[in-house]
């Protein structure tokens, strides 16, 4: 019986594995996959990669705008719980608009630098936005017991806290100005962040990456002519108060300013906005 006699040469050529009678294209099969698991890789890899920093810059955006967008990027970004406040904010201000009652107005004139205004912002005011912001319009007025003075074209700002205080001042009533087409709450998240740093005169461009917005309008503002004129109009509202302010955080309420209003306001301004307020009471005011 004739024995089958493998040919010599490279056990490793094609041709060693078409004449030993293995499958004519084994080898351009095994390329073939190896070559998809090459692409599947670089795929993963480039775009898998870009897709991610796609994700990791959206979320950078606002958290109004985040809030509106696809439910798997709301949990990449992790701000889950944060939207469920800010759709309530937004229900709670719809009903509110269809409502014969008017909104509670709250006016807070304040220093940025002030321990005290600090404290009302991080404890009162960004919580109370949270659960019934709604139903609250909030005007920040930041200048507190600063003086200004006019030399030739432009006014002169002295902080009570120094040229730091002065600077973040500016710098907050500009963001105040220019975000105020997209709804008080923007700026407020951005002024929030601020105080809560150690140095709010210069948390601003970290502060505005985190809440998504651009720090480079509001940088041009602090440092030219419009904030020099803004912080003027923030001056004149500061001093035309009656009963004049001796005091910061100062709290006006429906334009009204007593002791017994400030001293609800600093303890639990939530339940003085909710007690004000004449419309249906939202759920922030049950919890």
């Amino acid at each position: 019986m004739a024995t089958t006699r493998h040919p010599r040469g490279n056990p490793y050529s094609l041709h060693f594995w078409k004449s030993a009678g293995r499958p004519r294209y084994l080898l351009e099969t095994i390329f073939l996959f190896c070559a998809i698991g090459v692409l599947f890789l670089a795929y993963r890899y480039f775009l898998g990669g870009e897709a991610e920093a796609f994700e990791q810059k959206m979320c950078g955006t606002s958290l109004q705008e985040l809030c509106s967008m696809n439910p798997n990027l709301i949990e990449f970004c992790k701000v889950t719980d944060a939207c469920v406040n800010v759709r309530q904010i937004k229900k709670d201000a719809e009903v509110a608009a269809k409502s014969e009652y008017p909104l509670v107005l709250v006016e807070v004139f304040y220093e940025t630098l002030c321990p005290d205004s600090k404290d009302f912002i991080i404890d009162q005011i960004y919580p109370t936005l949270q659960k019934v912001g709604g139903i609250t319009n909030f005007s920040l007025v930041p200048y507190g017991k600063a003086k200004q003075t006019k030399e030739k074209d432009e006014y002169v700002f002295t902080c009570q806290h120094g040229a730091q205080e002065c600077k973040g001042n500016t710098i907050q009533t500009c963001a105040i100005h220019l975000l105020a087409k997209k709804g008080s709450n923007l700026a407020i998240s951005l002024i929030h962040c601020m105080e809560v740093s150690h140095d709010p005169s210069s948390a601003g461009p970290a502060c505005a990456k985190d809440v998504g917005v651009d720090f480079k309008p509001i940088e041009a503002c602090a440092s030219g002519k419009m904030g020099n004129e803004l912080q003027h109009v923030m001056a004149d509202r500061t001093e035309r108060t009656k009963p004049k302010l001796d005091w910061v955080p100062w709290i006006v309420v429906n334009g009204v300013h007593t002791e017994e209003i400030q001293q609800q306001a600093s303890s639990d301004l939530r339940s003085l906005v909710c007690s004000t307020y004449k419309g249906p009471k939202p759920p922030g005011c049950n919890e």
